[in-house]
């Protein structure tokens, strides 16, 4: 493996990001606009006060919740879903960027020439899964670190912030936005092999937002508290599935089978 092949790579597949201003915005706007809308609505939520919220099934299994007013409880049970929402865009952007970049070498007929370079179908591989995975694990670690910020400028009480921006969360940021990063890239590799549009290999991939929502939708309905535990729980089974999908990418990923189907 030469990394200094894979590094021109990730260079060469940056620079096209760069010149293409339409896919380069519509990767960093929509992300960007993601903890300004949530901070926003927590804002909100610390202005009113209803009676109903202490009957949400997500205030009623977590005791850290009991002693909180109306208002700051608020904050906590929709700040957790909006925090939530931070495991979507290390599967989005890779995907864009992904789909993008192996769909776009077919339509270009430029894969073929690529691979008489002096590069290794792996190293070809590997480039172009770091060139996507790492902008969205930077993008994401970045929007994580304004919604935390601006967390402590909005909320009502000074506990609200460590309540959101609990262990659980941290665990679900550090080891599984990586890894559904890694999932969303293998799926686009093996779907890409098969489409000719970048925008079916988007859509078909997006399934991957279902084990998200099982995440949003647990806490509010009460099924479970998102700690340690469960964090660990879910990326343990992240990484049983992210190894599975890159082993099948990296079988579809082969020289023959670019030279004769992607076309």
């Amino acid at each position: 493996m030469n990394w200094e092949r894979i590094i021109v790579l990730i260079g060469k597949e940056w620079l096209e990001l760069r010149r293409s201003r339409g896919l380069l915005l519509s990767m960093l706007l929509p992300p960007l606009l993601l903890p300004i809308f949530s901070l926003g609505l927590i804002f909100a939520m610390g202005l009113v006060s209803d009676p109903d919220t202490a009957d949400i099934p997500a205030a009623a299994i977590d005791p850290a919740l009991a002693d909180l007013g109306l208002e700051a409880l608020a904050q906590v049970i929709f700040g957790r879903q909006f925090a939530t929402l931070f495991l979507l865009l290390p599967m989005v952007i890779p995907n864009v960027l992904a789909s993008y970049s192996i769909v776009g070498e077919k339509n270009r007929r430029t894969l073929e020439p690529l691979l008489a370079a002096p590069i290794s179908v792996g190293e070809l591989l590997l480039g172009k899964v770091l060139a996507a995975i790492i902008p969205g694990i930077a993008l994401t670690w970045l929007c994580a670190l304004l919604f935390a910020v601006g967390m402590v400028v909005v909320v009502v009480d000074p506990v609200v912030p460590a309540l959101v921006l609990h262990q659980g969360w941290i665990v679900m940021l550090l080891l599984a936005s990586p890894l559904l990063a890694l999932i969303s890239v293998s799926l686009t590799v093996m779907i890409s092999s098969r489409v000719n549009d970048p925008r079916s290999a988007q859509q078909i991939a997006g399934v991957l937002v279902v084990p998200v929502m099982l995440l949003f939708f647990g806490q509010i309905l009460g099924l479970f508290v998102l700690n340690s535990l469960v964090a660990l729980t879910f990326s343990a089974g992240l990484l049983l599935l992210a190894a599975i999908l890159l082993w099948l990418a990296t079988r579809l990923f082969q020289r023959e089978t670019i030279l004769t189907r992607w076309r």
